[in-house]
């Protein structure tokens, strides 16, 4: 399942209404939606943190190393 950043900031967000007080919350991802209430909050932050992992692999850069290897000839 990729995740993007928009359901980063959909858990984000009902993170945050749930330590503002909100009882019930919901998240949608692929027309799949998840009500959660203030017991579930851990339940909560691991999803936030496998959606972080897989938003920041996806989202990597691969940098190249090159490397110059030169020989003047002097011994």
């Amino acid at each position: 399942m990729a995740y993007t950043e928009a359901d980063l900031q959909s858990v984000q967000d009902a993170i945050t209404k749930l330590q503002n007080g909100e009882r019930v919350v919901q998240v949608s991802h692929d027309s799949h939606t998840v009500k959660y209430a203030d017991v579930d909050m851990d339940e909560l932050l691991r999803l936030r943190n496998q959606i972080k992992s897989a938003v920041k692999v996806a989202g990597q850069n691969h940098k190249r190393r090159i490397q110059i290897l030169s020989n003047k000839g002097v011994s």
